[in-house]
């Protein structure tokens, strides 16, 4: 978090924004965080402390992401503190300090704008001390460019990471979270196998060109041989019906069209 004063979320300057939200479960989680985020606010306010499981911590131009993972932790079942439930008035050092020093677990959110931060720095080291920091990589930084003293900890890459949608990585954050809570682990995402590719150069299988569009000139082909194959097996049927034999004849020219299409379809775009 960087120096200046406390930053206000997207659901405080537009609180219908919370109902907007993509998916049931993150929605109920926006409005939950919001009014979670405003009860605190109140209560920092009024002197009242306000402990809460994870602190993150993240440079100024992360907040987008922050809030994000802040949601997500939310829908976990987990208390989120992080500076936006500083209201204007507060010490911001003291009260940043009192909640880094009574969270339960400290997420670190590097980024190339962070790695230059001197209070995630500092926030960092107060976890890692404690033994209950867990550290993100949440952009193309290279894991060589994690400051120094932080790279024997092993940090989770969420820079392809999207709300509500499964990602072994995230599962692996809150795994690593959960171990910190002393929660049991949950079981993690599958990693999606990649969809296997023509080799450059070369005819793209059967299968391939009948399960999917393909690019550029394939993708011409291989709709015109859709088209053809279902005319041919259209009039196929109503030629058997009605014992046709001219029609049975166009019909099967129509599926031979089809596999002539399929073919030109496999070639490289």
């Amino acid at each position: 978090m960087g120096a200046g004063l406390p930053r206000v979320t997207l659901f405080q300057r537009r609180p219908l924004a919370a109902f907007f939200v993509p998916g049931l479960r993150m929605r109920v989680a926006a409005c939950y965080f919001l009014l979670n985020e405003q009860y605190n606010n109140h209560r920092i306010g009024k002197g009242h402390a306000v402990v809460s499981q994870i602190f993150i911590s993240y440079s100024n131009e992360d907040t987008e992401f922050a809030r994000k993972l802040a949601m997500a932790f939310e829908t976990q079942g987990w208390s989120v503190w992080w500076d936006k439930q500083i209201p204007p008035g507060m010490d911001y050092a003291q009260v940043i300090e009192k909640a880094v020093t009574e969270a339960s677990c400290i997420v670190v959110l590097w980024s190339r704008h962070s790695i230059g931060s001197r209070w995630v720095h500092t926030e960092a080291a107060v976890g890692a001390d404690r033994h209950i920091v867990a550290t993100v990589i949440i952009d193309d930084t290279p894991g060589e460019e994690v400051p120094f003293e932080f790279r024997r900890l092993q940090a989770v890459n969420l820079n392809d990471w999207q709300p509500g949608e499964p990602h072994s990585n995230f599962d692996l954050l809150a795994n690593r979270v959960r171990s910190i809570l002393d929660e049991p682990p949950q079981p993690v995402s599958p990693v999606k196998p990649d969809k296997p590719k023509s080799p450059p150069g070369g005819m793209a299988s059967w299968k391939e060109a009948m399960t999917s569009l393909g690019q550029g000139k394939q993708k011409g082909f291989r709709i015109g041989a859709l088209v053809s194959a279902m005319a041919g097996f259209g009039s196929c049927s109503e030629a058997m019906d009605y014992g046709d034999s001219e029609l049975l004849l166009g019909s099967l020219m129509l599926l031979g069209i089809a596999a002539y299409l399929l073919h030109l379809g496999r070639k490289p775009a």
